[in-house]
């Protein structure tokens, strides 16, 4: 018979799931800047917010009858809070393919580096939440490594774009400066899991950021 602990692990599972499926869905939107699937991708954000809500409620529930496993009860929350935030940033960046200001000059260049960053932060959920469910805080530290790669990607954008050497008008730069910031945002909560894992195993914080 499955614990109350191992059914809210099946409720995080397909929450994960579903926020990197819908990272994917994202960068397809993105790259094609195709105003369609952007908007058929924001209809999902109630879904994923739902979802949320109801393994809140759960948490809430087991914390009160299963007090012993109270510490991955509280875990489990966290993990699909900051999954839920996640999304919502990968939300923001769904709306560049439907912004008209967004230039269609040297869009491609920021279109690949947006699916890059979008494919690690996809890798790093999926991993996340394998090493949070074996409960393997060297192999959730390991992930979280991967986020300097992100931070150097925006880091290289940001100073592209403020260079202003392609011309683009100061809304064009704030609307790609922004997409570039949610997504190093993203990997940001997928390190916050990772710490979670730690915590999870050891009772203490961890920054691995």
């Amino acid at each position: 018979m499955k614990s109350a602990v191992n059914m809210l692990e099946e409720r995080l599972i397909y929450l994960s799931s579903l926020a990197r499926d819908i990272c994917i869905a994202v960068l397809e939107a993105v790259e094609k800047k195709n105003p369609a699937e952007a908007n058929s991708v924001l209809a999902m954000d109630e879904k994923v917010d739902a979802l949320n809500r109801s393994i809140q409620e759960a948490v809430l529930q087991t914390a009160r009858e299963c007090p012993e496993d109270i510490t991955s009860v509280i875990i489990i929350g966290k993990i699909a809070q900051d999954i839920e935030r996640l999304v919502d940033h990968s939300m923001n960046v769904a709306r560049i393919a439907i912004d008209p200001t967004v230039p269609s000059q040297n869009y491609d260049f920021y279109a690949l580096t947006f699916k890059r960053m979008g494919e690690i932060v996809v890798e790093m959920l999926g991993e996340a939440i394998d090493a949070f469910l074996n409960r393997d805080p060297e192999a959730a530290a390991q992930v979280a490594k991967k986020d300097d790669v992100l931070d150097t990607i925006y880091a290289d954008a940001k100073k592209r774009l403020r260079s202003g050497q392609e011309g683009l008008k100061l809304e064009e730069t704030i609307d790609l400066m922004l997409a570039a910031k949610h997504l190093e945002r993203m990997g940001d909560y997928v390190t916050n899991i990772c710490e979670y894992t730690s915590m999870a195993v050891t009772g203490l914080q961890t920054d691995l950021n």
